[in-house]
């Protein structure tokens, strides 16, 4: 019995050993079959938050994440095409400037993947999808926007912290001039609305229902004076501060007590206020702007030259992060919707997390954005001539805020002088 018990313990030894080494040989079979599948973005807190979920799941496919600012986005690309050189799987594409990337035809049609865009929020849908039918991305995220403020300033200065009286307060551009000059005034010229002036721009650009473009045709004049003359009406009233939007500087304002609205989109909340503000919970307030609006939002591409293994991994990926777990866990991590319509119509799905909600002082900023806002907006048509417009834009804000000689009409001039120089096509007309 000793004999045929050690025989047993020696076997099942030995099955034991085979087995850890078949293990381990499957284990490193394993890692030498897993697709790698290279994502470029600036929205590192978005894609960061999907990885190790989807790599548990898929233990077949590697994320590997490149962060690349918004501004470096289509230079870098550019830079890889003239070279030579590799580019990413999954390309995400602002859609200020979705257009350029049409033109670029780097990105596979997803409808021979069976993506189906009717799935999809129409108008955000269309975003992605070329003159002949080709679909370039999926949309990652709606992206509605309203008027972020200080529940303590709001109190002290406007008598109310009620995100619907103070939109009662400030329903017009005109009522933010009024009120800007009073609050600059009792304050002694230490408090104002807003902390820059290219932040207010690039709100207003957003809200105004102009198009860019109509077919050949650039609407500067009308666009930018629509823009600049807003903005100017504000500087004068001392409604505005001078900061370079998106600094260092103009972000601390976020914590402090002299700067009281923030244009805010819905990716907003957790990017900029709670991270420049990480103490200012129950301290915020979202409310309507005058006129809702759209500010934002990126397709997720797949790349031509990757090879057919990462162009079906990185296609399950993009419906995972839209329509499956994934949507959920953006949801939770940074407040993304999915413009997926099956989940952005449940209002059971859509719903801020309790600690989103504690940190906006009770209010439930997801029913405001989605239930609210979203449905009374209208996205702009991109086109090709948006990113010189917006830079344009961007500049001339600063112009303005720097110079309180300067006019509207200089400013609108000075724009003009710019962007003629900037856009070399000659089949543009600019009026």
């Amino acid at each position: 019995m000793k004999k045929k018990s050690i025989s047993i313990l020696m076997a099942a030894a030995i099955v034991a050993s085979l087995t850890a080494g078949n293990l381990q040989v499957a284990e490193a079979a394993k890692k030498d079959e897993q697709v790698t599948v290279s994502v470029w973005s600036w929205d590192s807190p978005y894609f960061e938050a999907l990885k190790s979920a989807y790599e548990a799941e898929h233990p077949e496919v590697k994320l590997e994440l490149t962060a690349v600012e918004w501004g470096d986005m289509q230079p870098k690309v550019q830079q890889a095409l003239a070279s030579g050189s590799e580019l990413p799987v999954v390309l995400v594409m602002d859609n200020i400037i979705i257009d350029n990337w049409k033109k670029m035809d780097i990105c596979e049609d997803l409808a021979a993947y069976g993506f189906d865009k009717s799935e999809y929020v129409e108008s955000l849908a269309d975003q992605a999808v070329t003159e002949d039918g080709t679909v370039v991305g999926v949309e990652i995220n709606v992206c509605p926007a309203g008027i972020a403020y200080k529940r303590d300033l709001a109190k002290e200065y406007f008598g109310t912290d009620d995100p619907n009286e103070l939109s009662e307060i400030f329903n017009s551009y005109d009522a933010y001039a009024e009120k800007g000059a009073e609050v600059y005034e009792k304050s002694n010229g230490e408090v104002y609305l807003f902390h820059s002036g290219q932040a207010v721009a690039e709100w207003l650009y957003f809200a105004d229902d102009t198009p860019v473009m109509s077919g050949d045709t650039l609407n500067y004049t009308e666009k930018m004076t629509n823009i600049m003359s807003v903005l100017t009406k504000m500087r004068d009233a001392n409604a505005v501060d001078s900061y370079q939007n998106g600094t260092p500087e103009a972000n601390a304002t976020y914590a402090d007590d002299t700067h009281i609205f923030y244009p805010c989109p819905s990716w907003s909340p957790s990017y900029y206020i709670q991270g420049n503000d990480p103490d200012g919970a129950g301290n915020w307030g979202i409310m309507h702007a005058p006129a809702d609006y759209i500010h934002g939002g990126a397709a997720a591409g797949i790349t031509k030259m990757s090879s057919d293994e990462q162009k079906k991994a990185a296609y399950d990926f993009l419906i995972w992060s839209t329509q499956g777990e994934g949507a959920t866990l953006a949801r939770d991590a940074v407040g993304y919707i999915t413009p997926y319509k099956k989940l952005m119509n449940d209002p059971e799905w859509v719903k801020a997390s309790d600690d989103m909600i504690e940190f906006f002082g009770g209010e439930d900023i997801a029913n405001l954005y989605y239930q609210e806002i979203a449905p009374n907006t209208k996205m702009a048509v991109p086109s090709r001539c948006d990113s010189v417009f917006v830079n344009v834009r961007s500049d001339l804000a600063q112009l303005l805020m720097n110079d309180k000689e300067m006019t509207l009409d200089d400013a609108v001039n000075t724009g003009k002088e710019q962007i003629t120089q900037l856009i070399t096509d000659d089949s543009v007309t600019i009026e």
